[in-house]
């Protein structure tokens, strides 16, 4: 009984896991998406650091 609890808690912590990285994902993407669509050079640089800075974040925390 216990044996299933822990593959239940640990299946719902890999499933949080991949929902995390999927909205990661969707922000880098949805980041440099605004950044290539801007005319504005300071508004592009900021939205592409944004990016990076998450890409970085999300690369650190997966490892």
């Amino acid at each position: 009984m216990e044996h299933e609890s822990f593959e239940t808690a640990q299946a719902a912590e890999t499933s949080r896991t991949a929902e995390r990285r999927a909205r990661a994902d969707w922000l880098i993407a949805e980041l440099r998406r605004r950044a290539a669509g801007t005319d504005e050079p300071a508004e592009r640089h900021d939205l592409r650091r944004s990016a990076d800075s998450l890409v970085r974040l999300a690369t650190a925390l997966r490892g």
